[in-house]
């Protein structure tokens, strides 16, 4: 067998073992938050032409997961509902998974094996680039990294936008850079196809002009002659005619992109399915949102001319104006509108370890690199130096992204910077490039370092999403680090559905639950007491805080989506206690749920409902901070999202009326976000 077959059965044995094992973890998780959103966006396109919901997060991935939907036909909820005609996409699509007689498991399947096939493309993206700057074995070393790198098997098989966008901008990067240095048929059409499913795939998609400009200017620093063989082998030597042609293929991309956009919004200016139906609502940000700047300037601009389709020009102001002020959690720190370092933070505690000792001896490599002579193969380069040159388009497109999203308040997960991990294992491949006199030591070093990486991963499937490196603590400490997708997007209800089946069978015990995300517990059959969650779709009730198990989201359990944000502090202690005085509520009469309805009935309807609604959230925050301020760790848990704990009446009694442990002096903020992540 030769050399070149064995390696293309071991990259296309890699990119199989990479799909099954992204699609097999999913299996297990329900709807994590925005994949509802996105499905039913996708569906709601194909099969009725609308394009008012979710437009803020490209159509391209939307539209292909949602492929299989065109043959199973899913029911689709009332028409004629408010939810759909006010374009509330958040509370349709839950409808569509859960209320409209649809199985959302399948659905769910069929959507994340389209959408994995995308990570699969990803995967050889990674191998070919490296394989281009390493030769074969650098590329296999990439491509395995890739395989069982746990956050793009965490997101490989999910319907979210962020490993579409990461696919594509290395792609649109990757071969714009080979377009800049020889123009061929080949090199041309990729370039277009990569520009093109880029700028559908998410509004973050801008950020290739200032990775397109670096990279320009790069390339023609250089002075280098620019060969052209399309009809004819030339060269292009003078900076003029090198500028006229750049700015032809510069018109060229935009103009099939411009294209490619009015194609996937069916060649209609306007979003609505029925045109004629004016009725039919497009929410728009505030005319006069602090957040438009620019954006919305030019989005203005293009409501008037018309030169875009409304739905994709409402995307860029749906995008900026939603986006600016978010909550997060780093490791104990709460903040809205970002933390400089929390992009930083994430990628230390979110990577195994084995990758970042590879790229150290990858830069061994670059520094002492063996002969050209013994590279693996006629693919590898002629020098490092070469190498280095070629791998210009992966730093510029990580500097360039890294610096936008650690100024922007958008710090909600590891999903934001994925673009990082496929530069990172294409990087590591350069331990191909080995040193003189000991490569066999290299090798061996590089086989532990995989065989510790691919242990490491597995260790936590299929609980991938969770996954944070022994540095960190491991998953089991990952909610003292970070939450929201980082951790916990909702996943899980599944799990805990089992776990309660097991060790709570009959409802012997009372469950107390507290959920992030936009699943149905109901559908999942998760009976008990529903605490203060994120979207809080509940209906209030009255019930008092009992010995039981109590099962919290860690999202909800660091607070970052509740009216009282972030650490227990004086200010919400204060109204905790005022909120008791005003209802005449004491640890007796809030004893039993028959006491405290009964003490609540002494009020007029209105006014006890609002007080007793900002108690109960004030409770369900003064209970977990007590329980951070203990560092009690979770009896138990599930997937490591949601955290269980055991708590009896002498728990209950310190956490909700003795001194609160957990105490600081006034609120991290002072608002509390209004939207969840997209």
């Amino acid at each position: 067998m030769s050399r070149r077959l064995q390696s293309a059965l071991l990259v296309a044995f890699l990119l199989a073992g990479y799909y099954y094992m992204a699609v097999s973890a999913s299996r297990t998780k329900g709807t994590t938050f925005d994949e509802a959103v996105h499905i039913t966006a996708g569906y709601n396109a194909w099969r009725l032409h609308d394009h008012r919901f979710d437009p803020g997060n490209g159509d391209f991935l939307k539209r292909w997961a949602t492929l299989p939907l065109l043959f199973s036909r899913p029911n689709f909820p009332p028409l004629d509902s408010e939810n759909w005609r006010t374009a509330e996409f958040v509370l349709f699509s839950h409808d569509l998974l859960f209320h409209a007689g649809n199985d959302p498991d399948a659905i769910l399947l069929q959507t994340r094996c389209m959408a994995a096939l995308i990570g699969v493309t990803l995967g050889f993206l990674v191998f070919a680039c490296s394989r281009r700057l390493f030769g074969s074995a650098g590329g296999l070393v990439s491509l395995t990294l890739f395989a069982f790198c746990p956050n793009m098997l965490a997101n490989g098989a999910l319907v979210s936008t962020d490993l579409t966008l990461a696919t594509m901008l290395l792609a649109s990067t990757w071969c714009l850079w080979r377009l800049l240095h020889t123009v061929t048929w080949t090199n041309l059409l990729l370039s277009l196809l990569a520009f093109s499913l880029l700028v559908i795939s998410k509004m973050t998609a801008v950020l290739i002009a200032p990775v397109a400009v670096i990279l320009i200017a790069v390339r023609f620093f250089n002075r280098e002659p620019w060969p052209w063989s399309l009809r004819e082998k030339t060269s292009l030597a003078t900076r003029g005619r090198q500028a006229g042609a750049l700015l032809s293929l510069i018109l060229l991309h935009c103009l099939v992109g411009w294209g490619v956009i009015w194609t996937t919004f069916d060649f209609k200016y306007v979003a609505r399915g029925d045109p004629a139906d004016v009725t039919l609502t497009l929410p728009r940000p505030p005319p006069d949102s602090e957040v438009r700047g620019v954006i919305g300037q030019l989005a203005d601009f293009c409501y008037r001319t018309h030169v875009l389709p409304e739905g994709y020009v409402n995307g860029m102001e749906q995008l900026i104006g939603t986006s600016q002020r978010r909550a997060s959690f780093m490791n104990g720190h709460w903040a809205i509108g970002g933390q400089i370092w929390f992009f930083p933070y994430t990628i230390l505690v979110k990577t195994p370890p084995a990758l970042f000792c590879l790229l150290a001896l990858g830069v061994v490599g670059w520094a002492w690199p063996r002969k050209a002579k013994i590279l693996p193969d006629a693919s590898a380069p002629p020098s490092a130096r070469s190498a280095l040159y070629h791998s210009i388009p992966l730093f510029v497109l990580v500097a360039v992204y890294a610096t936008v999203a650690m100024r922007q308040g958008l710090n909600i997960g590891i999903r934001h910077m994925l673009i990082v991990y496929p530069v990172f294992h294409i990087l590591a491949g350069s331990v191909a490039l080995s040193f003189p006199s000991r490569q066999r030591a290299v090798e061996i070093a590089v086989a532990l370092l995989v065989g510790w990486y691919a242990v490491d991963s597995l260790s936590v499937r299929p609980h991938y999403l969770a996954y944070f490196s022994g540095v960190a603590g491991g998953p089991a400490q990952g909610y003292r680090r970070l939450a929201d997708s980082s951790l916990d997007w909702g996943q899980d209800l599944p799990g805990l559905k089992h776990w309660l089946a097991e060790h709570n069978p009959g409802d012997r015990e009372p469950v107390f639950f507290s959920y992030f995300g936009t699943g149905d517990p109901d559908y999942y059959g998760i009976t008990g007491n529903r605490l203060p969650g994120f979207p809080d779709w509940r209906k209030l009730e009255v019930f008092t805080l009992i010995p039981g198990y109590y099962a919290i989201s860690a999202t909800m359990f660091q607070n970052l989506y509740t009216q009282y944000y972030g650490p227990w502090n004086r200010v919400y202690e204060e109204k905790y206690q005022a909120a008791l005085r005003n209802l005449g509520l004491t640890e007796t009469s809030m004893g039993a749920d028959a006491a405290l309805e009964n003490s609540l009935q002494r009020y007029p309807d209105p006014y006890w409902q609002d007080q007793y609604g900002r108690l109960e959230r004030l409770r369900f925050n003064r209970l977990c901070g007590w329980l951070r301020a203990t560092r009690r760790a979770p009896d138990d848990n599930v997937g490591y999202s949601i955290l269980i704990w055991k708590l009896d009446a002498h728990d209950l009694h310190d956490a909700l009326w003795g001194p609160p442990l957990e105490l600081y002096d006034k609120p991290a903020i002072k608002s509390a976000p209004a939207h969840s992540a997209n």
